[in-house]
């Protein structure tokens, strides 16, 4: 929650300033409000990466399920190899 109102309150500064005509409080309430909402992408970002890693293990685990389920169903076959002795011009 501190995050979010730490960013509400940089997002109120920043609509504050636009109303005045001070160039550097426009700029200076605009790279506290990033600074604020970077904070917020990085959690969502590290979120985001945790639970791909989940998926992602999940995922391996039925895919060695599955492989190991398959073996059994392998069959055995013979071939001929069969060399073209004609050569391209």
């Amino acid at each position: 929650m501190r995050k979010r109102k730490a960013i509400e309150q940089a997002l109120t500064d920043a609509e504050e300033a636009i109303k005045g005509n001070d160039k550097d409080e426009i700029q200076a309430q605009s790279q506290a409000l990033a600074a604020a909402s970077q904070k917020l992408a990085e959690q969502m970002n590290a979120q985001a990466q945790e639970q791909q890693a989940a998926q992602g293990a999940d995922s391996a685990a039925g895919s060695s399920e599955q492989a190991t389920e398959d073996d059994g169903n392998v069959d055995d076959a013979e071939f001929e190899e069969v060399k073209d002795n004609k050569k391209s011009a």
